[in-house]
């Protein structure tokens, strides 16, 4: 008989990670940015996740966006928490622990569109799944996306790659060798990745002929040992891990109809911030845009790769492509002076760019509340289209600032964003396991650590004073026997944990609370 995991790995459950390539706001701005259509949202809009974890991400876009949301998890304790939150945010989203055979079923005789025809999705995702499943239920997947994804509607698929993960393959079939067969299989899932590490540890200080072959393979291991376990755990423990090249995923995606758009990665748009010119050059002379993607893989040495697809894919036209941008809003995600340093392919990269700062300055107007790009552009006029839209990239792919939703739907999702963010401040008291709140503005998550959720929560209840947010914050710390640590030391005392609670606070008034504002978390 067939085990219900199908060889997928089960002993401990999933991070608590948030995902914004998820998000269908941000999905449709980077289809816009590489000029194709997108759905727009509506209030009958649906979305569907395949394969959503501990349900953070699925659960923030499902209370911050028009219409409904479906998924499932295989793993009922990820189907328990996932709709625990849900019933958090009163979201009509439903969530179940089929596979993916069963849950194509139930969609087949439970949920129907309309004229009673199969219910069909804007936008099906699935984050880190595709390469860690069988062949079978990637079959599956396929099949799914055939049968109930809408033409026009948006395919998101994120999957481990080559040529990236070439050099350090071997050393993933090396753990899992090392775990099915060794000792470490009969101890707890933290000993078994921590045995794994140290095992091939010895063996590259033995520096074999594979070793002195791959550059920079000790520090690869040393890196990734660091990594959360549970992670680790799931990516390196599974008992199927297929690792494709673009073309391949492309081709079998293509028998859904499914055409390749673009990344969820906005730098890609700019090739100059991730390839030299003569690497552009060279990939302007291949016209199949398969082929060009691939190469390009080979230029960045791609190791994972975030992909949308699109049923039938339709190009803007330049007029369409600039009104739709110019109708875009943007908000900051913080207010200290940027680091203009980002990594791309070609490593760390600086921007000196002078409209930066110009812009930085617009944007951080009227309590950085979000503006419109065709602002941007009548308040900047000396500055032409193509570089303002350039340094938006730049912002995004830097963290800086993100693409918002228009205002009637913000008035349409702010009350289960509203709740959600109430569970989870509440639950910060206790956890630490979701740093992240939910935007109604933005239309996804925002991250933000256990005590400045607690700063929210007591500021909401009206304590907006340093004295006030530090004292309450201590006693919730202290009733629980638990300390503050500082640059690696556990403060002991009182005095020390309330000085250390007035600092955050500090912080928090003088640099969090505007952007929380302008994100209408608070």
């Amino acid at each position: 008989m067939n085990e219900w995991n199908e060889g997928y790995f089960t002993d401990v459950t999933y991070t608590y990670g948030y995902y914004r390539e998820l998000s269908p706001v941000f999905q449709r701005f980077c289809l816009l940015l590489r000029g194709f259509e997108a759905p727009e949202p509506r209030e009958d809009s649906t979305y569907c996740e395949l394969g959503y974890g501990q349900g953070v991400s699925i659960n923030i876009h499902a209370a911050s966006n028009l219409g409904q949301y479906f998924g499932t998890d295989f793993n009922p304790a990820h189907a328990a928490h996932t709709n625990k939150l849900r019933y958090a945010s009163g979201c009509n989203a439903k969530f179940f622990d089929d596979s993916f055979e069963e849950f194509c079923d139930r969609l087949n005789d439970e949920y129907r569109g309309g004229g009673n025809s199969p219910l069909q999705f804007d936008s099906i995702s699935l984050h880190g799944i595709w390469s860690w499943i069988s062949s079978e239920n990637r079959a599956h997947i396929v099949e799914f996306a055939k049968k109930y994804l809408k033409p026009g509607g948006m395919f998101y698929n994120s999957y481990n790659c080559f040529p990236g993960w070439a050099p350090n393959a071997p050393m993933r079939e090396l753990m899992i060798l090392h775990d099915k067969y060794g000792e470490s299989s009969k101890n707890n899932t933290f000993d078994r990745v921590e045995n794994a590490f140290n095992f091939v540890e010895k063996l590259i200080e033995l520096n074999p002929n594979y070793a002195q072959r791959v550059p920079g393979l000790k520090e690869f291991i040393e890196s990734t040992k660091k990594l959360d376990h549970n992670y680790l755990a799931h990516e390196y423990f599974n008992s199927i891990w297929d690792c494709m090249y673009f073309t391949d995923v492309a081709e079998i995606l293509s028998t859904a109809k499914l055409e390749f758009a673009c990344t969820a990665t906005p730098s890609d748009a700019i090739d100059a911030m991730n390839l030299k010119q003569e690497a552009i050059d060279f990939l302007k002379s291949i016209e199949n845009p398969i082929v060009k993607e691939q190469v390009r893989d080979y230029f960045v040495n791609q190791q994972f790769r975030k992909d949308i697809y699109v049923r039938g894919a339709r190009r803007l036209s330049q007029a369409e492509r600039m009104i739709k941008i110019l109708n875009t809003n943007f908000v900051l995600l913080n207010v200290d002076e940027p680091q203009m340093k980002c990594n791309t392919a070609l490593g760390e990269v600086s921007f000196t760019n002078p409209n930066l700062e110009a812009i930085m300055e617009y944007l951080r107007s009227d309590n950085y509340r979000p503006k419109k790009f065709a602002d941007l552009v009548k308040n900047h006029p000396e500055i032409i289209f193509a570089n303002l839209e350039q340094a938006i990239v730049v912002l995004m792919t830097m963290g800086h600032l993100v693409p918002c939703q228009d205002k009637t739907i913000i008035d349409k999702v702010k009350k289960n964003c509203d709740n959600l963010n109430n569970y989870l401040c509440s639950r910060s008291e206790i956890s630490t396991d979701i740093a992240f709140l939910v935007s109604p503005v933005i239309g996804g998550g925002f991250s933000i650590g256990r005590f400045e959720q607690v700063f929210v929560e007591l500021y909401k209840r009206g304590k907006r004073d340093i004295d006030s947010l530090a004292k309450e914050s201590w006693t919730i710390l202290e009733a629980q026997g638990q300390r503050l640590i500082k640059e690696g030391k556990t403060l002991n005392s009182a005095e020390e944990n309330l000085a250390e609670f007035k600092s955050l606070a500090q912080m928090f008034l003088d640099k969090r609370l505007i952007i929380l504002k302008a994100l209408q978390i608070i």
